[in-house]
């Protein structure tokens, strides 16, 4: 009998809808604070609010799966999330809502993003299992699918703004939370304990701690989180500093969105060019191909403002850099021992994200005393010395199937 592959669709279909509610609200929030105070900086301070949460909530969270389980998580964090972005529009309609309480909510509904997001990683080698398919395809299809909810969030959040309004657009995505979460419950399998007896549950901060000790003594999953971790310092600018400031300089702001979209598009269609790569390239291969690759394409924005050569640089860009995260993601998870997946996924990603706050702070004054063209450059050497660290480490020399040591049940 031919394994079932709806676990695999009912996966990533809640992702799908999860990650577009998530940029659904990262475009209206702003948006909705500008309506009603005129303030910039006020708008910029909830969106900081919410990212910075994601840092920490994606190590604690981690613990947290562990504990209650991929799945229940999963659809845990969904609801959660519903909540925290239905309370928006209530408030609203009721005790009225000012700009603290609006902080609170969306930093609120940062911290359950963590937990979910490591939730829904964790559970891809459970449907891969149960679908019998490469872990390398389903990674593939995964981050493929985040990258479709980036694009589309932003542009039906554009078009259900001018139809009705900011605040009525949370609706939108409290729908969209409800629906992941019913999708995960019934669709996602729940996978047994397969070790024999389960373990004693051990003490929360005691379970936080293991998890991150095992990444930082593991070499594969430290090396793995420190080339996120340097990706992440010198990418971060990019999209929210950089290339608005270069385009603003060349007197085609309104053109910013299209070269991202284009980064967008081709980061697609390199995830999912990887579960055709993982058959014919090994992944240290692919890894440091792809690495070096997005550096040489970085540095070629320093040297044009034509739309139509940004554009294609954007989309070749993204082209090569796309294979990147399923092959990261492909390593974690199988050095992950299944009982340790969800702290593993979490203090990966959130060693990641530390770099965020420096880069973003980094980017500013680059671009403001150097100017952009010159921050294109910081990007390109910045992902070249990446890629160097990619490649000189002991922890990513050893990366093929046939390295990978037998771990509680995930081979």
């Amino acid at each position: 009998m031919r394994p079932s592959r709806v676990p695999v669709w009912g996966l990533l279909g809640s992702t799908a809808l999860s990650v577009t509610g998530n940029a659904i609200v990262s475009v209206a929030m702003p948006i909705l604070v500008l309506q009603r105070t005129g303030s910039a900086v006020l708008a910029g301070v909830v969106a900081a609010a919410a990212m910075a949460p994601l840092v920490l909530s994606a190590l604690f969270g981690g613990a947290l799966v562990d504990r209650f389980g991929r799945r229940r998580s999963s659809v845990a964090a969904d609801l959660l999330s519903a909540a925290a972005v239905a309370a928006l529009p209530l408030l609203d309609m009721t005790l009225g809502l000012g700009i603290p309480l609006i902080l609170g909510l969306v930093a609120l509904g940062a911290v359950f993003d963590g937990p979910g997001m490591a939730a829904r990683e964790a559970l891809r080698p459970d449907v891969a299992a149960k679908a019998k398919l490469p872990l390398e395809k389903i990674n593939s299809w995964g981050e493929a699918v985040d990258g479709i909810g980036g694009v589309a969030g932003p542009g039906l959040a554009g078009v259900l703004i001018a139809i009705i309004g900011p605040m009525n657009t949370l609706w939108a995505t409290v729908i969209m939370f409800f629906l992941a979460s019913v999708l995960t419950f019934t669709v996602v399998p729940s996978v047994q304990h397969t070790g024999g007896e389960r373990p004693a549950v051990e003490p929360y901060w005691q379970s936080v701690w293991q998890g991150l000790k095992f990444v930082w003594t593991e070499g594969a999953l430290r090396a793995t989180a420190l080339t996120g971790m340097l990706i992440v310092l010198f990418l971060t600018p990019l999209s929210s500093v950089i290339m608005p400031a270069m385009m603003f300089q060349a007197g085609k702001p309104e053109q910013t969105g299209f070269v991202l979209a284009a980064f967008s598009v081709g980061g697609i269609l390199g995830a999912l060019g990887y579960s055709v790569l993982s058959r014919f390239a090994g992944r240290r291969v692919v890894l440091l191909t792809s690495m070096s690759l997005t550096a040489l394409a970085f540095l070629g924005f320093a040297l044009t403002t034509d739309l139509g050569w940004l554009l294609v640089l954007a989309f070749a860009t993204g082209l090569v850099d796309g294979p990147l995260a399923p092959v990261l993601a492909v390593v974690m998870q199988e050095r992950a021992p299944e009982a340790l997946r969800g702290r593993v996924i979490g203090t990966v990603t959130s060693l990641s994200l530390v770099a965020s706050p420096l880069g973003a702070g980094l980017g500013g004054p680059i671009v403001e005393y150097a100017g952009p063209s010159m921050a294109f450059v910081f990007i390109g050497v910045g992902c070249l010395l990446a890629t160097v660290y990619a490649a000189l480490t002991p922890g990513l020399r050893r990366i093929e199937p046939a390295d990978v040591p037998v771990l509680g049940g995930n081979r």
